[in-house]
């Protein structure tokens, strides 16, 4: 009797009934996925500068203190106090291409997740058809000679398979896909958390601009009046010619400067058009300038062993070292036999009137068992490779945790030096105003030459340029922290404590 055709007495068989017992009871081969984490985290270590950094007067010059272990707001943007700044973060959260193609990202993930689950459950499926067809009768006709050579058959069935995978490789299968889609949650988390960044130090590059464009119209402004003064003292022949051509010429180089920063600002507007998803040819940006925006004054330092589970992009490396760790188990499982188990009950009849009485009925049970035995290698040389893409993961995991501690200790460096750098802006800007003046008032009482002034504008005007950009640089950073530390993300769930909380539902 074929193996297809199984009765239902023969499942009483004790080697049968050994073997679906040990098949119910199996459990999944292979190396069972262990979180790298703790292990990374006490390998490095986040030193923040103690105490208070710079502090200066002016936009931009508060003191920073940085605070071990603070929880971090997912709005953290918000800290800027700009109004303005929320509303554009917000635009770009509901229109940004890129976020909304991480969201598709994560949904066909998983969708495909809910695929690679539905093989853990048995297959049910309902066919039917209807033939006609012509049989030679050879032997048959020779004693029927009215032997009907064409016939009908009709046929109905339903038809259960379920594959008992009795080493697991359905369910290595299923968690390697699982890895798959947090991986994508992770991504889209690092998109937001991206986006986030760009949007505030696009922003605040495009206050830093409107402030560098409005400080050099006013040195035009000033040095237009300043040559048009020195013009009509020349022509009352108070002053050489020579002043006036000087004055001109510092005229003339400070403007050429202006197409240039006006530039500046159309592109970055476009970029940040770009960022919330607006028409670059119709957008406005906000009119910020550096004043409109606040410096935090309190930021957070991220333990190591939080900084590990809260950086969308170590999350993400670990997910693929998970889905690596179960394409191992996969590959082990098929070294090991696999059992199908299947059944159907139907209808066959020669006439369709006839295809759902009792006697057309028709059943089968059977029972595959598949064990490999010679595949030249490859099943072995694939458990291998299996393993050799998990070493490989696991090296990407801590080179992506390595980079991280690395970001963080240069954000907060950065941070420091900046307190410092714009200090030392202000006290530069602060002499070489007091030595303009007195420059001025030594030109006019004939004791220093046009010369010494025009080089002591320019050295005054650099020092005013150069603290707009320390100031710009301040607020950069700061953000580039928040971006370090993982963005918060956690914080907007209800389980402020759980760092593997779901990202936002896609829309």
């Amino acid at each position: 009797m074929p193996s297809s055709l199984i009765p239902v007495r023969r499942w009483r068989h004790p080697t049968l009934i050994a073997l679906l017992a040990l098949t119910l009871g199996a459990c999944a081969v292979g190396p069972d996925f262990q979180s790298p984490a703790d292990e990374a985290a006490d390998d490095y270590q986040v030193r923040a500068p103690a105490g208070e950094t710079a502090r200066t007067d002016g936009p931009g010059g508060g003191a920073q203190r940085f605070t071990e272990g603070a929880p971090i707001a997912a709005d953290w943007y918000r800290l800027f106090g700009s109004p303005a700044l929320d509303a554009l973060i917000r635009q770009a959260m509901d229109n940004s291409p890129s976020l909304r193609a991480s969201q598709a990202s994560l949904r066909q993930a998983a969708h495909q997740l809910e695929a690679v689950s539905g093989s853990d459950l048995p297959d049910l499926d309902l066919s039917g058809g209807a033939t006609r067809q012509r049989s030679n009768g050879a032997r048959i006709g020779q004693d029927n000679p009215t032997f009907n050579s064409v016939f009908n058959l009709y046929e109905a069935r339903l038809a259960l398979s379920y594959d008992l995978d009795p080493f697991g490789a359905s369910d290595r299968e299923t968690e390697a896909q699982a890895a798959q889609v947090a991986y994508a949650q992770n991504l889209l988390r690092g998109s937001m958390l991206t986006l986030v960044d760009n949007v505030v130090v696009t922003t605040v590059r495009l206050a830093a601009l409107r402030d560098r464009l409005a400080a050099s119209e006013a040195i035009v402004r000033l040095q237009r009046d300043q040559a048009e003064l020195l013009s009509e003292q020349e022509q009352a022949g108070s002053v050489a010619f020579a002043d006036v051509l000087r004055a001109r010429a510092q005229l003339a180089d400070s403007q050429a400067q202006l197409p240039t920063l006006r530039h500046d600002l159309a592109t970055t507007e476009h970029a940040l058009a770009r960022l919330v998803g607006a028409d670059p040819a119709t957008f406005q940006a906000p009119p910020l300038s550096l004043a409109d925006l606040t410096l935090p004054a309190e930021l957070p330092v991220s333990l190591p062993s939080e900084l590990v589970r809260q950086r969308p992009d170590i999350l993400a490396a670990e997910e693929q070292l998970r889905a690596a760790n179960a394409r191992v188990g996969l590959a082990t499982a098929r070294l090991y036999p696999n059992l199908n188990l299947t059944a159907s009950l139907g209808s066959v009849a020669n006439h369709g009137d006839a295809l759902f009485e009792p006697a057309a009925k028709v059943w089968t049970l059977g029972a595959d068992l598949t064990a490999p035995l010679f595949h030249g290698g490859t099943l072995r040389a694939n458990k291998k490779a299996a393993q050799a893409a998990w070493e490989a993961e696991y090296a990407r995991y801590r080179d992506t945790v390595l980079g991280a501690f690395v970001q963080v200790a240069d954000v907060l460096d950065a941070i420091q030096r900046d307190a410092e750098g714009l200090s030392a802006r202000d006290h530069s800007l602060e002499a070489n105003r007091d030595s303009l003046a007195l420059v001025r008032k030594q030109y006019r009482a004939g004791a220093a030459g046009y010369l010494d002034v025009l080089s002591a504008e320019q050295r005054y005007n650099q020092a005013l340029l150069s603290r707009i950009d320390a100031v710009r640089q301040r607020y950069v950073d700061t953000a580039a922290l928040y971006h370090a530390l993982g963005g918060g993300w956690w914080s907007a769930t209800p389980e402020r404590n759980d760092r593997t909380a779901a990202a936002p539902t896609a829309p």
